[in-house]
């Protein structure tokens, strides 16, 4: 009983000891803070759309200082593709979508950046099925980068000339069957490797 009730005292004597003296907190302070959406978690919408996908994205710093140029226009495109890039590289596909996703919206001539959509928003190790929604995404995004290809790079042309091999329709990917598409996506991969 007497522990108890030092600990019952300890506790407020911490909490009053740390307000006495605080400031008021400002309505920042106070605010709610901005919710984080995991596209297709509980309680939020799977993106639809590139411009979903788009929505919400800004640039983080202490991701790295990765850069790969990209055949843009925008140097604010160019910071969303590389972030893109790092992301990928950090296993977190849905955040470099949504990196890529804006860099294609700041810049709609990009095709590396439109790649970027198709190959993140795509199956990857830790999400193997690709839902209807994510594949009507990825083929939109393959046939806008398909459909700005020329004025790319040769490493650009070649990216996603690959990335075709891996979608053949909008239609969704069962890992059960998938098979042949992602061994003709291996394929063309390695020749680009070379």
């Amino acid at each position: 009983m007497i522990m108890r009730t030092l600990s019952i005292a300890a506790a407020l004597t911490v909490s009053v000891a740390i307000s006495i003296g605080s400031p008021e907190p400002s309505e920042a302070q106070t605010a709610a803070p901005a919710p984080i959406c995991t596209p297709g978690a509980a309680g939020s919408a799977m993106p639809r759309t590139l411009a979903q996908w788009a929505e919400g994205a800004r640039l983080f710093d202490g991701l790295g200082d990765f850069h790969r140029p990209a055949t843009t226009k925008s140097a604010e495109a160019q910071k969303y593709f590389d972030q893109g890039m790092r992301y990928i590289w950090a296993f977190n596909h849905d955040e470099a979508t949504r990196s890529f996703a804006k860099a294609a919206q700041l810049d709609p001539e990009c095709a590396i950046c439109y790649w970027g959509v198709s190959l993140t928003v795509g199956p990857n190790y830790n999400l193997p099925l690709l839902a209807e929604p994510r594949a009507a995404v990825a083929w939109d995004a393959l046939q806008q980068a398909q459909h700005a290809v020329a004025n790319t790079s040769p490493a650009e042309r070649a990216l996603i000339t690959a990335l075709a091999k891996r979608y053949t329709s909008a239609a969704a990917l069962d890992p059960a069957t998938a098979g042949p598409l992602l061994t003709a996506y291996a394929a063309a991969m390695k020749a680009v490797a070379r």
